[in-house]
């Protein structure tokens, strides 16, 4: 069989296939690529190092999105590349340590959105009084949007009150 013909992936244990799948959704969630999410998940539940060809033969995934979703979760200390003794191809494990993860998570990922969300929401009650001055919803329906507006401005700004607690956790 030629390098160009295609494989069938190695059939992976349940587990391993549910963590790759809870990870892809945890990535999209918070605007990272599925993809990241599921190099991550295979990873996380390996015993062994792999290498980035089997990563994208196993995920079915391009190699160019392989290296870029091994080369982010690297710089985000999630996983980490290893040298296979006779062995040329790049390697990676998974970096045990959650903490490192769930802080480098909020710190680039939670925490900006969390900050940026406070100005979109102010563009938005100043977009909701300009489509109510040039007729384009009525005042009931600036009430009731007005009142929506203001409930995920009070959630915000009680999860705003939350990053000092959490910033001391992780």
């Amino acid at each position: 069989m030629s390098n160009k013909e295609s494989r069938p992936a190695p059939r992976l244990p349940t587990a391993t296939l549910e963590m790759i799948e809870a990870c892809a959704r945890a990535c999209q969630i918070l605007g990272i690529p599925r993809s990241t999410g599921q190099i991550y998940g295979l990873l996380y539940l390996s015993t062994r190092p792999v290498c980035l060809f089997e990563i994208a033969e196993t995920l079915k995934l391009s190699k160019a999105s392989c290296s870029t979703g091994t080369r982010d979760l690297c710089t985000w200390n999630a996983i980490r590349q290893v040298w296979v003794q006779g062995d040329r191809k790049d390697y990676f494990v998974v970096d045990a340590d959650l903490s490192n993860v769930v802080r480098t998570v909020y710190q680039h990922f939670v925490k900006p959105r969390l900050n940026s969300s406070k100005s979109r929401l102010s563009q938005v009650t100043e977009a909701l009084e300009k489509d109510l001055e040039a007729g384009l919803i009525t005042p009931e329906e600036h009430q009731i949007l007005s009142r929506r507006v203001g409930q995920l401005a009070k959630f915000r700004k009680k999860a705003e009150m939350v990053i000092p607690l959490a910033e001391k956790l992780i």
